[in-house]
C-alpha cells in the first residue's frame, strides 16, 4: 500500500526499524557524540524519518511503562499492541503514530533499560538523556531549588547566609548542622556566610564550612571540587579535613580527597555570576562540555583531533552562539545547525 506521502508501507517499517536501530545504539551504553549527530541528520531527512523516530521513542516509553520498573516483567501485553491510524493523517497536524506487533516482539529487555537514553519531543525540540545531555534526575527534580539551562539565582539562608546558584542546579536546605547549610545535589554554587558567621554544604561524601566569607562548590556525580574564595574553609571527608585559605581549592570523590591546591583565579572560577564565561587556553572538547551547561539544546563535537586544540575566549552566557563564530575563525571549526537548538561542530 502506498500513502499520501508517497511511502509505501514497507518503506515505513524500514525507516521505523532504523529509528529503533538508532534508540538502541544510544542506549546501549557505548554511544559516543558521533552516533547522536546520526541519528540527528536521519531524523532531518523526511517527516517520515521524523514520525518513525517518535513511533519508536513512543514505543520504548510505553513498553518501559508496561514494565514499571527495572526489576519488573515485560509485560505481554507490550508485545501484542495494536497499530492506530495510519501515519500519513499525521500529515493533517495530529501526533498519530504507528506500532507494529512485529516490531515490538524484537525489543528485548536490554534494548529497553539497557542505557540511560531518554528523549522527548515537543514543539520540535529533542533532548537527550543523561549519557548525552543533562536530562535532571529524581533528586534534582525533588530538590528544594532549581535552576535550569543558563538561569542563575540566589537564595537567602537562615542568619542571613546565602547561596548563588549557577546554572542546572539543585539543592537542598539542610536544618540538622546547627548553622545555615545546603546539600549540593548537582551543579554550582557559591555559599556565603553572613559576616564572621559560619554556613555549611554537604555535598557528595564531604561537608564544608566556611567561616566568615564564601567558596565556589562544583559537584558532577560523586565528584567534588570546593575553592575558597573568601575567609577559611574547612572541608571534612570521612576522617581527613583540609583547610582552605582564599584561592585555595581542593577536590574529592567518594574515593578519596586530594590535597590542597593554590593558587586558583577567583574571577575567572566566578565569572558566572556576573553572566559571562572566562576560558583560557582550554581544549576545545572540554569548552563544549561548558557551553553545554549553559545552553539549551545540545552541542556535539564530532572531531577529536580539534577536541585538543586550545581556545581562550569570553563569552556572556546570553550570547553564547557567539562562540561558533569565534571556533570558525580561530580553529576552522564546521559549524552545521540542526532544528531544536542542536549544533554539531566537525
Amino acid at each position: 500500500m502506498t500513502h499520501g506521502s508517497g511511502w509505501k508501507d514497507s518503506d515505513l517499517a524500514r525507516l521505523r526499524q532504523e529509528g529503533l536501530d538508532h534508540l538502541n545504539r544510544l542506549q546501549s551504553g557505548e554511544a559516543t557524540d558521533r552516533d547522536a549527530a546520526a541519528l540527528i541528520a536521519w531524523r532531518s531527512q523526511s517527516r517520515a524519518h521524523e514520525e518513525a523516530f517518535r513511533a519508536a521513542l513512543r514505543l520504548r516509553m510505553l513498553v518501559r511503562t508496561v514494565e514499571g520498573g527495572a526489576a519488573a516483567p515485560v509485560a505481554p501485553e507490550a508485545e501484542e499492541i495494536a497499530p492506530p491510524a495510519d501515519i500519513a493523517d499525521a500529515g493533517q497536524g495530529a501526533e498519530i503514530l504507528e506500532f507494529e506487533p512485529r516490531v515490538a516482539r524484537r525489543l528485548t529487555r536490554r534494548h529497553m533499560l539497557g542505557g540511560a537514553i531518554a528523549a522527548s519531543v515537543a514543539g520540535g525540540g529533542i533532548l537527550v538523556g543523561r549519557g548525552l545531555d543533562l536530562i535532571p534526575s529524581a533528586g534534582e527534580v525533588l530538590a528544594d531549588y532549581r535552576t535550569g539551562p543558563g538561569e542563575r539565582r540566589v537564595v537567602q539562608l537562615a542568619g542571613g547566609a546565602s547561596v548563588d546558584l549557577n546554572t542546572r542546579t539543585a539543592i537542598d536546605l539542610r536544618t540538622d548542622l546547627g548553622m545555615p547549610a545546603i546539600e549540593l545535589v548537582s551543579g554550582e554554587a557559591v555559599l556565603s556566610s553572613a559576616g564572621n558567621g559560619r554556613a555549611a554544604l554537604v555535598a557528595g561524601a564531604g561537608t564544608s564550612v566556611v567561616s566568615g566569607g564564601r567558596f565556589n562548590a562544583r559537584r558532577e556525580g560523586d565528584a567534588v571540587c570546593v575553592t575558597c574564595l573568601a575567609g577559611r574553609v574547612e572541608v571534612n571527608w570521612a576522617r581527613e579535613k583540609r583547610v582552605l585559605g582564599p584561592a585555595d581549592e581542593v577536590r574529592y570523590a567518594a574515593s578519596g580527597i586530594g590535597a590542597v591546591a593554590r593558587g586558583t583565579d577567583p574571577a575567572v572560577l566566578t565569572a558566572w555570576q556576573s553572566g559571562t564565561l572566562i576560558f583560557q587556553g582550554m581544549p576545545l572538547r572540554q569548552v563544549v562540555a561548558e557551553i553545554n551547561r549553559y545552553r539549551s539544546g545540545r552541542v556535539f563535537l564530532t572531531n577529536s583531533a580539534l577536541g585538543a586544540r586550545p581556545l581562550s575566549g569570553t563569552y556572556y552566557v546570553d550570547r553564547l552562539d557567539d562562540f561558533f563564530s569565534q571556533a570558525e575563525l580561530a580553529l576552522g571549526v564546521n559549524v552545521a545547525r540542526y532544528p531544536g537548538n542542536i549544533v554539531v561542530l566537525s
